[in-house]
């Protein structure tokens, strides 16, 4: 505060005690002793009209009680809860409706404002602009919305320049209030102090301050000064606002600027008064009823179109793939693995039986076109009861005399055959998976001439040796320093295992034992001491996998021949072979003894 105000409030101060002399003389307390009895009656007839006329003049009254009504709701809150919740809870249902409602429409609002300024050719140009200004893309659609906008007010103690309070349009506190009224302060007096008084001998005082986003609106008054930082263009009405604000501040906190020790508690009920300086004006612009948002519904449009497209052809892939499932349920035809990439792009893995329906045939005959099948088809022994009876009929076509019929799925050969044409018939059904007792009688087949005892064992007995020869030309071929039995032996091995279940029962009506020699081999790669081994791991892999199967380890026999030194066979001599040795149970019982 300059010398000259205070020396002039001093001055009044001295008149208007003269003059309170003059009117009451020395006995001026019998005056104010007898005002003082009737005060609360003289008072209380002219309150409520004294408030109307105080309220009607300036507006002051709700200001002087606003903290104060503030202030008691919080006291009957601390302690008082109960009471006003229960005076209170008529109106909770409806001031929440009203409150979700004003929610909703302002999300709705400020949703709808964003999708048009983000989604739009000017939306996209603000953010360009915002970008190459270094400002937040919020604030330049703020300088671009508004004609002006006050963002923050400040009031702050004008002989310390300490903040007293502040507000902000936003209701965040991102800037330091207490360093920018520090600065401000700082900046005047470096202005008072540097520059020539004016006319009335007073020091010159700061009003505008422009930066690169703000203008600084600085309204001095005789103990405070109200400062506000406005975007855009301020008009006259925003620093008469302020100047009325400082002057009613002046008139209700006197004493409180006059006695401001650093303490700004006694201004926290300010913020009110300086709420009301938060003015703003949004530019007016042309009416949009008939501006549509194009960029933003073509780009709604071609979301929609490519979720619908991909929904559309997520629906057919899958439609696709439901009716490929379907060929599983074929005879003879095992599905390990279906994908379906593209409508017009399938991956599909298969077991096929060479008597099943093909591939091929099965899309035909269920009317499906597939331009890319990528498909990957393995040879699979089925012994479905289709594919079995397919099997029979093409065997039997070479034997017209035979007939057949299933019972209890067991087929049932009757009819006149020769001996070796009867043997030669079982091992074709045999080779087709069908074994005797368990789905095959041939007990029906009768021989042209009487001995049918010598006639019957003749043909088990080369069944027999049939049996034996096939099972000594299989071989499993193993991969280079590799022991392991593979998913494709184990197929080769089904069907050896078939075969020996078959012989095992054909010697028993033959009165034979056999057993099963596994013989392991290597090439000449590696070490000879390491071929052995291998050769002796691959023997007894494959005997655990037919003991898997269910073949006993006590008709096997299990060795390794090492490496293989043959001219022309020893670099891909990695197999196991087999033998089958048959002995009758006469020749068992001398040897016993």
């Amino acid at each position: 505060m300059s010398k000259s105000t205070e020396a002039k409030q001093v001055e009044s101060q001295q008149q208007l005690e003269q003059l309170r002399s003059l009117i009451l003389g020395k006995n001026s307390h019998v005056v104010t002793d007898a005002i003082q009895k009737e005060a609360r009656t003289i008072v209380g007839e002219v309150l409520s009209e004294a408030l109307h006329d105080r309220q009607k003049k300036d507006g002051s009254v709700n200001k002087v009680l606003l903290p104060i009504v503030e202030s008691a709701v919080e006291d009957s809150v601390a302690h008082n809860s109960d009471r006003l919740v229960n005076s209170l809870y008529p109106l909770m249902g409806s001031l929440v409706r009203k409150s979700v409602t004003a929610f909703l429409t302002d999300f709705m609002e400020k949703t709808n404002q964003l999708i048009d300024s983000s989604l739009t050719f000017k939306g996209l140009t603000w953010r360009i602009k915002a970008w190459q200004a270094g400002v937040k893309f919020s604030q330049y659609v703020a300088s671009q919305t508004f004609v002006y906008r006050v963002e923050h007010v400040f009031l702050i103690h004008r002989e310390t320049g300490l903040l007293l309070n502040s507000v902000n349009f936003n209701n965040t506190a991102k800037s330091d209030a207490d360093l920018i009224s520090s600065m401000l302060t700082a900046i005047n007096d470096f202005v008072g102090d540097s520059f020539l008084d004016n006319e009335d001998g007073l020091k010159e005082q700061l009003e505008t301050v422009t930066t690169d986003n703000f203008t600084l609106l600085i309204k001095p008054g005789p103990n405070a000064l109200v400062v506000a930082a406005v975007t855009g263009k301020p008009p006259q009405k925003v620093s008469d606002k302020l100047q009325i604000i400082l002057e009613s501040i002046h008139s209700l906190y006197a004493s409180e600027l006059m006695q401001f020790n650093g303490d700004n508690e006694a201004f926290v009920t300010a913020e009110n008064l300086l709420r009301d300086c938060l003015l703003a004006e949004q530019k007016t612009t042309e009416p949009k009823n008939n501006k549509t948002p194009w960029f933003a519904w073509l780009a709604v449009l071609f979301f929609i179109i490519i979720l619908g497209f991909q929904t559309v052809k997520w629906w057919e892939n899958q439609v696709l793939n439901d009716k490929l499932m379907t060929l599983d349920h074929e005879s003879g035809v095992v599905i390990n693995h279906i994908e379906v990439q593209d409508h017009n792009k399938v991956v599909l893995d298969i077991l096929r039986d060479p008597d099943a329906i093909s591939v091929s045939d099965w899309l035909q005959k269920n009317d499906l076109t597939i331009e890319q099948l990528s498909l990957t088809e393995r040879l699979y022994h089925s012994l479905d009861l289709e594919i079995l009876n397919t099997r029979a009929q093409r065997i039997l076509l070479e034997y017209p005399e035979i007939t057949m019929m299933w019972h209890s799925k067991i087929l049932h050969l009757s009819g006149t055959l020769a001996v070796l044409k009867s043997a030669k018939l079982l091992s074709a059904l045999t080779a087709a998976g069908f074994t005797l007792e368990r789905n095959l009688i041939i007990e029906d087949i009768k021989p042209p001439f009487a001995n049918e005892a010598i006639t019957s064992k003749a043909i088990k007995a080369q069944i027999f040796k049939d049996l034996v020869g096939r099972i000594s030309t299989i071989q499993l071929e193993f991969p280079v320093a590799s022991a392991d039995v593979t998913p494709s032996m184990q197929l080769t091995l089904q069907q050896l295992y078939q075969y020996f279940h078959q012989l095992n029962q054909l010697a028993d009506q033959l009165d034979l034992n056999v057993g099963l020699v596994i013989i392991g081999c290597s090439d000449n790669s590696g070490s000879i001491a390491k071929n052995t081994l291998l050769s002796r791991q691959r023997g007894e892999n494959t005997g655990d996998a037919l003991n898997l199967l269910g073949l006993s380890k006590a008709q096997m026999y299990v060795t390794g021949l090492g490496q293989i030194d043959i001219m022309k066979v020893k670099n891909n001599a990695r197999k196991v072979i087999f033998n089958v040795l048959y002995v009758s149970n006469d020749e068992k019982t001398n040897n016993e003894m």
